[in-house]
């Protein structure tokens, strides 16, 4: 079983953009003990907002393990603006965050992405931005004494 590398994924881009990522690049993970259930995920949208649901969370399309564990819900604004964010809670990556195959779909879907995450087991932080394909960041940061100098040291692991 795998320490989990645990945080928050944030996904810039145009309101149309970072939309086409969350409903494409987020697939809901099956059911069953050996995942052969499929799930539906479940699609709300109206002029402020769009809720996506799944049972059980969803796998990022195209990453080895990495997984959104809450229900998406991404607010707009009801105006064209140049960029969105939508945050998402409930990151989760085994044992740390491997940027390629993000970098892929923050090119394919051209959204920046950015990732702060936790490891309380082997006791690192990570933190990635990628902008458009392009991985600006990459830092694992380590601490002397994680439980005092990490901001949340519960976190992860």
């Amino acid at each position: 079983m795998p320490n989990w590398c645990e945080g928050t994924l944030k996904v810039r881009g145009t309101k149309e953009d970072v939309k086409k990522f969350l409903l494409e690049a987020l697939n809901p993970i099956p059911g069953g003990l050996l995942g052969q259930i499929p799930v539906e995920k479940e699609v709300e949208e109206d002029e402020w907002e769009l809720i996506i649901r799944a049972k059980d969370g969803f796998h990022i399309k195209g990453t080895r393990r990495n997984f959104i564990e809450n229900n998406v819900c991404f607010e707009f604004a009801e105006e064209e603006t140049n960029l969105e964010v939508c945050v998402l809670e409930g990151f989760k990556a085994a044992w740390g965050i491997d940027p390629a195959p993000l970098a892929v779909l923050s090119k394919r879907y051209n959204v920046d992405i950015k990732i702060y995450a936790f490891e309380r087991g082997m006791e690192f932080n990570q933190d990635v931005e990628i902008h458009k394909g392009e991985i600006i960041k990459d830092v694992a940061i380590e601490f002397d004494d994680y439980k005092w100098e990490c901001i949340n040291p519960n976190i992860g692991g």
